[in-house]
């Protein structure tokens, strides 16, 4: 197989994992274009994020995409799925290790019980994953409706990165969060979100969770409908997940590459 490598000359972490891509490819015998370009000639094609692959997909290619991890330092940990992202892209099977690569990086507390205030985890504005929409008449309407489903008051957590840029979200029916994630997720009774990541966060603290798209990487142990408070078994999920992010040390050794291209 021939494999296309697209990074940003101006973003040190693409740059990183295009060079750390090139050597795992490499080990495993296949040929390598790197390239800052937004084309390619090659069927396959790894770029980093959805807003490009995207528009690489809908060209008819094969798109490797690359992204964060999605437990403990997401910074740490990167993601390898084909076509899609997050929980619309296409991942290698897991690892039939009883749990063991989970139990050696990770942790995940009980399901707890009780709490003070519904959680909302807003996302960032125009973030790839939201596919265009624009979540705050959702925010609006979800909030509204949390609070009389669960008789508890509703706390908006917006995402860190919109007051970076700039944007200053509020909703009618809830108060903003001025904590840490880790002390929201502590006094929180559930959590909703549409589809972020912060889901896994959620259910890793034990916290009952309720999703609103099949992207969320945390689809599979959440509910999906406002009064739930949903516990389901979460060890093969947890177990699984943990085998959908990779150290760089496994890119470039090829071992993260082995199940995404048939290599035995």
């Amino acid at each position: 197989m021939h494999i296309t490598l697209i990074s940003s000359p101006r973003a040190q972490h693409q740059l990183e994992h295009q060079s750390a891509l090139a050597a795992g490819f490499e080990v495993l015998g296949f040929d390598v274009t790197l390239t800052h370009g937004q084309a390619a000639r090659t069927k396959h094609v790894a770029c980093w994020g959805w807003r490009l692959g995207q528009k690489l997909r809908a060209a008819g290619h094969e798109v490797l995409v690359i992204e964060r991890g999605y437990m403990g330092d997401r910074f740490a940990w990167t993601s390898l799925a084909w076509n899609g992202l997050n929980g619309h892209g296409e991942f290698p099977a897991a690892h039939d290790d009883g749990g063991e690569r989970f139990r050696e990086h990770f942790t995940m507390q009980p399901w707890k019980e009780g709490g003070d205030y519904v959680l909302m985890m807003g996302q960032v504005p125009g973030d790839a994953s939201l596919q265009g929409k624009d979540l705050m008449p959702w925010y609006e309407q979800t909030a509204e409706r949390a609070a009389a489903a669960y008789g508890l008051p509703v706390k908006f957590r917006p995402h860190p990165l919109t007051a970076r840029k700039g944007i200053k979200q509020q909703l009618r029916t809830a108060t903003n969060s001025r904590g840490t994630l880790e002390q929201d997720l502590a006094g929180a009774a559930v959590t909703i979100c549409y589809n972020s990541n912060s889901a896994v966060d959620s259910v890793l603290a034990g916290v009952p969770t309720i999703t609103a798209d099949v992207g969320a990487m945390a689809w599979d142990v959440t509910g999906h409908k406002l009064g739930e408070i949903a516990k389901p078994d979460r060890e093969q999920w947890a177990h699984d997940l943990a085998w959908k992010q990779w150290a760089q040390a496994e890119i470039e050794s090829g071992e993260a590459l082995k199940g995404l291209v048939g290599y035995d």
